[in-house]
């Protein structure tokens, strides 16, 4: 790794990118962190905890915050001739109105391009959301399994798109596929569908489910850790999973959520989903629904192998802690206040 490492996150504003911003400067090389948000980011080396012990704060580096759209040519030259850029911005959550599918990949996709062109390796925040939930899908799935997002779920096709654009314009790369993030910084409508299984946890009539949590402080680890291993050069175009070791299936997260599961044919489950969506009383409409049609486990041995990384907490364990915690007072999307 470079004595002098100018590093840049996009989506710095977001659930994890905030997390690896603050990680990142644990990082002796680092000289400059550039952080791209929509919106504004406090300095993060004012605040008490962050750093490497013992430095005085005119020792840090430098830290620059821009907000813009990333599809925006301010959001290109900001991120332009970093050493890294860890690219984390992403539309996650369809709009509403015409044209809300084709924005939404305009940032997704267009966004990814733009920005990984001009960065010397890019760190992709990519989704298991990509291998698509398939009844027939193996267990666990490795990142050899060909991906087949589901054409119900527009973030899982433009996260492969994303990858893709990686490999044509990014001059090294790696895509992280992370599986469901959970921790006290999730987005509340997250946490708020989370609460949901306390009553009843979905199934589609005869497709089998399988789904991992991560936490969200294991999944800052597992970016920084591919980080460090595209910086070395050991290998690009390296697509890894991360996840949790186990996985859980739907009787498994009623007992412990101590509800029970209901099971419908997976036209009705899209349907009510989709309903529940235009009602606002939920942000996963079918598009989500459908992955739980088939298992979506992944196995994480490759991250072991290449990245040297593995969790530190169960599936079991994260979503303990998200439904009896709750984590009610969680900040939707920001960092916290202290």
């Amino acid at each position: 790794m470079s004595e002098a490492l100018v590093v840049a996150v996009s989506g710095a504003t977001g659930h994890l990118g905030g997390l690896l911003a603050r990680r990142l400067a644990a990082w002796p090389e680092l000289t400059e962190l550039r952080t791209l948000g929509r919106r504004p980011m406090p300095d993060l080396f004012l605040r008490e905890g962050t750093g490497t012990p013992g430095r005085r704060h005119r020792e840090l580096r430098h830290h620059v915050h821009l907000q813009a759209d990333v599809r925006s040519a301010q959001a290109k030259r900001f991120v332009a001739g970093c050493d890294l850029l860890y690219h984390l911005a992403a539309q996650v959550w369809v709009g509403s109105g015409k044209g809300a599918l084709e924005q939404m990949r305009q940032v997704n996709v267009e966004g990814t391009a733009s920005l990984a062109a001009g960065a010397g390796a890019t760190v992709l925040a990519s989704s298991v959301v990509v291998y698509g939930a398939w009844p027939d899908n193996p267990l666990p799935l490795t990142e050899d399994w060909p991906a087949r997002p589901n054409p119900e779920c527009g973030y899982a096709l433009q996260k492969l798109a994303a990858e893709h654009a990686c490999a044509d314009v990014a001059p090294s790369w790696t895509a992280v596929r992370l599986s469901a993030v959970l921790g006290s910084h999730a987005d509340v409508r997250v946490l708020r569908a989370l609460a949901g299984y306390r009553v009843v946890v979905p199934s589609v009539l005869g497709c089998a489910q399988a789904l991992q949590w991560l936490h969200e402080q294991d999944a800052v680890e597992a970016l920084v850790a591919a980080g460090a291993n595209v910086l070395r050069k050991e290998r690009t175009g390296l697509l890894v999973n991360a996840a949790t070791a186990d996985w859980l299936g739907a009787a498994e997260m009623a007992s412990l959520a101590g509800s029970r599961v209901v099971a419908a044919p997976r036209r009705a489950v899209l349907a009510m989903s989709e309903l529940g969506r235009r009602a606002r009383l939920s942000p996963f409409g079918a598009d989500r629904a459908v992955l739980i049609g088939g298992p979506l486990a992944v196995s994480i041995d490759r991250a072991g192998t290449e990245l040297g990384w593995r969790p530190r907490r169960s599936s079991r364990e994260v979503l303990v802690e998200g439904l009896v915690g709750g984590w009610r007072q969680a900040p939707r999307n920001r960092l916290p206040a202290s």
